[in-house]
């Protein structure tokens, strides 16, 4: 049945992720791993400390904002232990891309600051990257794709707008590869990907869902 409520409520969903990626693609780029000069990356972070924090807290709120999201898709699959597994998985996902987080948002500035050693940097570097890309990404993906199969499997005729959902989902599975192979530039490339078709998805599938709600 028609619920506007969720719609506009993934509105605000897909503008939060938005602008966390628009963060990521623009001001904190020279900061990310996708540079590979260790030394020049903490240069810039410490110069731009502040839209460096500032993005890593918008990509937290993009974490809780996504199990916000497949909470309310969930709602649109009759319940079930599969449909709970999926959303576990997502659920479980938040921690260790919560933890990375922090740690790039405020441990990293805070060891640049205390001059830790190359080393050290570079361990906790290749841990936060590893927390967030591969093991919270892998797992929002996975639990993302089960629980679009399963609206797929209940709503059939809404396949045309379902698939694009899928491959979204694959995408980002392919991110999570991506990271643990350390092929950074396929990883960008498919962050880039992954983030803006599962955005637009979003709303496309809430406007489907709660809006037009015919199907």
């Amino acid at each position: 049945m028609p619920s506007p409520r969720y719609f506009y409520c993934t509105l605000a969903i897909a503008v939060v992720i938005f602008i966390a990626c628009l963060l990521m693609a623009g001001p904190m780029r020279p900061g990310l791993p996708v540079v590979t000069d260790l030394p020049v990356r903490l240069a810039y972070i410490q110069s731009h400390l502040a839209v460096w924090q500032l993005g890593w807290l918008f990509w937290m709120a993009a974490a809780l904002s996504l199990l916000l999201f497949c909470c309310l898709l969930a709602s649109a699959i009759p319940q079930s232990p599969v449909r709970q597994f999926g959303l576990l998985l997502v659920a479980l996902g938040i921690a260790p891309d919560l933890a990375a987080e922090t740690l790039y948002a405020f441990v990293f500035p805070a060891m640049i600051s205390a001059s830790s050693s190359v080393e050290l940097l570079h361990f906790i570097d290749q841990l936060a990257m590893h927390l967030t890309g591969f093991l919270g990404n892998g797992l929002y993906n996975i639990g993302g794709l089960i629980l679009t199969l399963l609206l797929l499997l209940h709503k059939p005729g809404l396949k045309l707008w379902i698939f694009p959902g899928i491959l979204a989902w694959v995408a980002g599975l392919g991110l999570s590869m991506a990271i643990a192979l350390q092929q950074m530039a396929l990883a960008e490339a498919l962050t880039a990907f992954s983030m803006a078709l599962s955005t637009a998805w979003f709303v496309l599938i809430a406007y489907k869902l709660w809006i037009k709600a015919d199907v």
